[in-house]
């Protein structure tokens, strides 16, 4: 799923791109990564809104694991 040859300037870019995808997973398994994440989240105390909503890239199968990874990790290097 991941085009790992389109290079991005900024996260707020790959971001937008990858919410115009089609979800590659049905509604069934999008609902069952909400529930894990909201799970996770009322036990790590995760509330902030950004964290949300970097969540739901991987939670509507707008990317994968693997490219979700490199997303947060692009963004975070960006932040320094």
């Amino acid at each position: 799923m991941s085009d790992q040859h389109i290079i991005f300037d900024t996260p707020e870019a790959w971001r937008d791109e990858a919410m115009k995808r089609s979800p590659v997973i049905d509604a069934e398994e999008s609902r069952q990564r909400q529930n894990f994440a909201d799970s996770h989240n009322r036990q790590q105390g995760i509330s902030d809104p950004d964290i949300l909503n970097d969540q739901q890239l991987y939670i509507l199968g707008k990317m994968d694991m693997e490219e979700y990874e490199q997303y947060l990790l692009f963004k975070h290097s960006q932040a320094r």
